[in-house]
C-alpha cells in the first residue's frame, strides 16, 4: 500500500456541469522534483497533454521557475500552478540541456468527462469549510437506480478525468455498464475542490469523513434507490468502507487488497516480503526488518514524534530513505498522524459493526496487500457476528493495482521499473466483473427480502472511546444526547446527523431530559470519581433549545451529583383549556452520596434533598405522576458491601419503602423500564470480580412495584448490564457491557441484539398514531423502529 508512481495529470455522450466549482488547470505531465549539477526543480518525465503541451514542455526539462516564483518540491510546484486560472497566459522557466528557456502560453483548463453509457455529473459536497467535487456516473434509466461509491487508495492523486484504462476507471465503467449509479469524490485539496485543506495535510480522521458526505450525498440522490447502495473500497479505502459501513446502512461492501490488523505489524511484514522481492538475501531481509523494527515500535507504539526519532542520524537516514520522510512532519506524501490513527483505528470492530453483506477480494500476486491471512480474517469476523454475510475472492497472478501481472515478484519487477501502462493495460477484468455479479446478487436477494425497516440502527455521531450515558427525545426528529467529554449534541432530523451544541472541558455529563424543543436540563457525574473531571455543578438548564446552559441554582444540602433524570406532566383544566404542571426529577449518583432534585414549575426552581438514610447510591428514577414512583439504588457506597436495591414512594419522594433488596455483594440496580404501570424491569449490575459469578439477573414487577423477582439474563461473567427498555409486557431489550439482547416473552428467553457495547440508556416512544420508535446510547448511538 506504500510504494507508488507520481502521476500528476492535475487533473449518445452526455455531461452534465455544476456552475458552483470552477475547473481547475491541467498540467499534464508527470514531474519530478530532483537536484542535479547544481540545479533543482521539477524534471518532466513525461509529457502527455494539457498546459505542458501547450507551452511545448520536453521530456528532461528541469522546471526552475513558475511565474517569478521558485519551489522546493512538487507540492509547492503545483501549488503555484493551481493557482492560475485557465486561459490566462502563464511562463515557465526551465533549463533544457545547457539552455535556459522561458516558456510562454495559456493555461489549459481540465477536461470535462465524457461517457458513452451515462450522464457525467459534475457536482459538489461541502466539507469542513468548502467544497469537495463530486463526480457521479448516472446511466440512461429514468426508474431508481442502485449506486456504487467508490473509496481509492491514500495516495493524494486526483480521481477526475481518468484515462480509459486506469484501473479505477474501469471498476467504474463496470458498474456504470451494469446499470448502477457511481459517484467518486475528490480528496481534500484535490481536482476542483474548493477551500479544503491540502489532501497531504489531512489525517485519517478527516479522510473518512471526507468520504462519509460523498455517502450521504449519493443517498440524498432522487434517482438513487438509498436501500441499494455499495462501497467498493481499494487498498486503504479498504480501511474507510467499513468505517462507514459500520455507522451507515448499506448494502454491501466490496474491498481489495486492504488489511484490518495492526499497522505496526503490517508494516514490519511489508519490509520481509518487498526486501525480499528487491533482491536481499534472507539473512538481510532480516536485519531490515531489525533496524525498522524499533523504529516503527517508538513511532507506532509509543508516539514518540518524527523529529525527536530522527535526531539519530542513523535514524533519520532509515526514516529519509524507506519512510519517505521530508523532514516536516510527512511520511509516505502524507501527515504522519494519518499513519499513526491508521494503528489506533478500530479496524475489526468497525468490521463486526458491518451489518451489510461483504466481499473481500484478493490477488494472489498483490505485494503491497500481500497477506491472505489479513483478508481471510475480515472475513472471519463478519461472519463471526454476522453468519454468512461475507465471501472471500481470490484472484490468482493478479497484483495490488488489478493487474494480471504474473507471480509477485514479476509483478513487483514491473512496478518498480515503472512499467505503469504495461499494468493497466494488463488489468484483469474478472476483478470488476465479478464485484459487479456479487453486488447484483446481494441486490437480488434483497429484493427478495422485506425491506423492513423494523430494529436498531446504528447513527452517524462523533466517536467517542467508551460508554455514553444518555440520550432523550421530545419527539421522532428533535433529541439530544450527552457523553464525559462534557459534550451536548442535537438533532432535529431524528439522528441522521447531529450538531455539538456545547463542549465543556472537566464537565461529565451523565444524564439529560427536555420538557419541550425550549426548555431541557443536564445533569453531571460531579468530580472525585472519574478522573479529569473538575465540574462540580450538579445540574445545568437551557431555555433556548440548547443554544446555551446556565448552572441551576436550587435550595438544600449541596448535590454531589446526578446520574438520571425524570419528566412527569400533569394535566389540568387552565382558564377553560387543557394545560400541564411540569414536575421534574433528578437523582445522584453512581459513587454515593445519595441526592435528588426535585422541580414543580417547569424548572424554574428546585429544592435538593439527601436520600443518603434511604441508600447509599442513586443512578435511575422513574415517576409515574407527581407522587408515586420509583429509584433504581444500591445499599452501601463500597460497590464490595452494597446490594442491589428498589424503593417506591408515594408521596412524591418525601418518604421511600424498599420494596426489593438483592442478598449479593457487589450489586446494585442500574435503569428502570416499565411499558405499563403494572409491569416493571430493573437491570441488576454486577461487579463481582469472582470470574465464576457469571449469571446476570433483572428484577421484574407485575404488581406495579409492590414485589419483584428476579429473572435469569444470561450466564456471562462479562455481561455486566447497563440499559433496558420494554416496548410492552414482553417485548424489551437490555444493553451489556459487550452487546445487546431482546426478549419477546417477558423474558422468559433472550436472544442477542446488536447495541453496540455498553448500551447505558434505551427510550421508547409512542407517537399520537401509536407508532413505537426508540433510540439507544451506549458506546454507539442507535435507533430503532418497532
Amino acid at each position: 500500500m506504500f510504494r507508488n508512481f507520481l502521476l500528476l495529470l492535475l487533473g449518445v455522450i452526455s455531461m452534465n456541469v455544476s456552475a458552483q466549482l470552477e475547473r481547475k488547470p491541467l498540467l499534464g505531465a508527470r514531474i519530478e522534483y530532483v537536484s542535479e549539477n547544481g540545479n533543482s526543480g521539477c524534471k518532466v518525465l513525461q509529457v502527455i497533454r494539457g498546459t505542458s503541451v501547450a507551452l511545448r514542455l520536453q521530456e528532461n526539462d528541469l522546471i526552475l521557475k513558475i511565474g517569478s516564483q521558485s519551489f522546493l518540491s512538487v507540492d509547492e510546484f503545483i501549488t503555484h500552478f493551481l493557482d492560475f486560472e485557465p486561459e490566462k497566459e502563464i511562463q515557465l522557466t526551465v533549463l533544457r540541456g545547457k539552455k535556459k528557456l522561458n516558456l510562454k502560453g495559456k493555461v489549459i483548463a481540465r477536461p470535462y468527462e465524457k461517457d458513452d453509457n451515462s450522464t457525467v455529473i459534475y457536482d459538489e459536497v461541502s466539507y469542513k469549510s468548502g467544497q469537495l467535487r463530486i463526480i457521479i456516473n448516472k446511466p440512461f434509466n429514468k426508474s431508481k437506480m442502485p449506486a456504487m461509491l467508490f473509496i481509492p487508495g491514500y495516495t493524494c492523486n486526483s480521481i477526475d478525468d481518468l484515462p480509459n484504462n486506469h484501473p479505477y476507471k474501469r471498476i467504474v465503467d463496470a458498474y456504470v455498464d451494469a446499470g448502477y449509479v457511481t459517484v467518486r469524490v475528490e480528496k481534500s485539496g484535490l481536482g476542483d475542490s474548493k477551500d479544503t485543506p491540502p489532501c497531504e495535510s489531512c489525517d485519517l480522521l478527516d479522510e473518512v469523513e471526507n468520504f462519509e458526505v460523498a455517502l450521504k450525498k449519493l443517498k440524498s440522490l432522487p434517482y438513487v434507490d438509498s436501500n441499494q447502495i455499495i462501497i467498493v473500497g481499494h487498498s486503504m479505502g479498504g480501511i474507510i468502507a467499513p468505517a462507514l459501513s459500520a455507522k451507515n446502512q448499506v448494502a454491501g461492501v466490496v474491498v481489495y487488497g486492504t488489511t484490518a490488523r495492526s499497522w505496526f505489524e503490517y508494516q514490519l511484514d511489508m519490509y520481509r516480503v518487498q526486501n525480499a522481492l528487491a533482491g536481499m538475501n534472507p539473512i538481510e531481509v532480516e536485519k531490515s526488518v531489525i533496524a525498522q523494527y524499533d523504529l516503527n515500535y517508538r513511532f507506532y507504539v509509543k508516539k514518540e514524534k518524527l523529529e525527536d526519532i530522527a535526531k539519530d542520524p542513523a535514524a533519520d537516514r532509515i526514516l529519509r530513505t524507506t519512510w519517505q520522510y521530508d523532514g516536516k512532519g510527512k511520511i509516505y506524501s502524507r501527515n504522519a498522524e494519518y499513519w499513526r490513527q491508521i494503528q489506533d483505528y478500530p479496524h475489526l470492530e468497525n468490521w463486526k459493526n458491518t451489518s451489510a453483506k461483504v466481499l473481500v477480494q484478493y490477488g494472489e500476486s498483490d505485494f503491497e496487500a500481500f497477506s491472505k491471512a489479513d483478508h481471510q480474517q475480515i472475513v472471519s469476523v463478519v461472519n463471526y457476528f454476522h453468519p454468512g454475510n461475507a465471501t472471500l475472492m481470490t484472484y490468482p497472478s493478479t497484483d495490488h493495482f488489478y493487474a494480471k501481472s504474473g507471480t509477485m515478484q514479476e509483478a513487483y519487477n514491473k512496478f518498480s521499473n515503472g512499467q505503469i501502462q504495461q499494468l493497466f493495460d494488463e488489468y484483469n477484468q474478472e476483478v470488476g466483473l465479478s464485484a459487479v455479479k456479487w453486488s447484483n446478487e446481494v441486490l437480488s436477494k434483497k429484493d427478495e427480502m422485506t425491506l423492513s425497516e423494523k430494529g436498531w440502527k446504528k447513527l452517524n455521531t462523533a466517536r467517542y472511546p467508551g460508554k455514553q450515558d444518555d440520550i432523550t427525545f421530545i419527539n421522532e426528529n428533535e433529541g439530544w444526547y450527552v457523553n464525559g467529554y462534557g459534550s451536548i449534541y442535537s438533532t432535529k432530523n431524528g439522528g441522521e446527523t447531529w450538531e455539538k451544541q456545547l463542549e465543556k472541558k472537566g464537565t461529565f455529563f451523565r444524564t439529560i431530559a427536555f420538557v419541550d424543543s425550549s426548555v431541557g436540563f443536564a445533569g453531571t457525574v460531579g468530580t472525585d470519581y472519574f478522573p479529569n473531571v473538575t465540574d462540580s455543578i450538579p445540574l445545568y438548564g437551557t431555555r433556548d433549545g440548547g443554544k446555551t446552559w446556565k448552572p441551576v441554582d436550587y435550595k438544600g444540602p449541596y448535590v454531589k451529583g446526578l446520574c438520571a433524570i425524570d419528566i412527569v406532566k400533569e394535566q389540568y383544566i387552565n382558564h377553560g383549556k387543557i394545560d400541564y404542571k411540569v414536575h421534574i426529577y433528578a437523582v445522584g449518583r453512581v459513587g454515593s452520596p445519595a441526592n435528588k432534585m426535585v422541580s414543580h414549575d417547569g424548572g424554574a426552581t428546585w429544592t435538593s434533598n439527601s436520600m443518603n438514610n434511604d441508600c447509599k447510591m442513586l443512578f435511575d428514577i422513574k415517576m409515574f405522576d407527581k407522587d408515586n414512583g420509583f429509584v433504581c439504588a444500591a445499599s452501601d457506597g463500597d460497590i464490595q458491601k452494597s446490594n442491589a436495591l428498589i424503593l417506591k414512594t408515594s408521596d412524591g419522594g418525601k418518604t421511600w419503602k424498599k420494596v426489593y433488596q438483592s442478598n449479593r455483594p457487589f450489586e446494585g440496580t442500574w435503569k428502570a423500564s416499565f411499558p405499563t404501570k403494572e409491569v416493571g424491569y430493573v437491570t441488576i449490575q454486577s461487579y463481582n470480580p469472582d470470574p465464576n459469578v457469571k449469571q446476570q439477573r433483572i428484577a421484574k414487577t407485575t404488581d406495579g412495584g409492590e414485589t419483584w423477582n428476579e429473572i435469569n439474563l444470561v450466564e456471562d461473567a462479562g455481561a455486566r448490564e447497563f440499559g433496558i427498555g420494554f416496548i410492552d409486557e414482553n417485548h424489551g431489550f437490555v444493553g451489556t457491557m459487550n452487546t445487546g439482547y431482546e426478549t419477546k416473552d417477558g423474558g422468559k428467553t433472550w436472544t442477542k441484539v446488536n447495541l453496540g457495547m455498553a448500551c447505558n440508556k434505551i427510550r421508547i416512544y409512542k407517537d399520537a398514531t401509536g407508532k413505537t420508535y426508540g433510540y439507544a446510547i451506549g458506546v454507539d448511538v442507535l435507533k430503532g423502529q418497532f
